[in-house]
């Protein structure tokens, strides 16, 4: 895992960075995704890392409780 997390940081496209860990953990959906990653994808890696590291929480928090949608 840490290979592909790594992989998803130094990514300088964040749709591909998305689209890293999507396929590592089976996501189909998109919509956290969307709703987390900035429109536009930061060049410092810990901004990276950041941005990812919410989007794992976001999507934690929608698989635990279905009905939470984001905006």
């Amino acid at each position: 895992m840490a290979n592909l997390l790594e992989r998803a940081i130094d990514c300088d496209d964040a749709d591909r960075a998305a689209r890293i860990i999507q396929d590592a953990l089976g996501i189909e959906s998109d919509d956290v995704a969307n709703y987390v990653f900035p429109k536009t994808w930061p060049s410092n890696r810990e901004q990276r890392a950041r941005i990812i590291g919410e989007w794992f929480r976001a999507e934690a928090r929608f698989l635990v409780s279905p009905s939470i949608v984001p905006e």
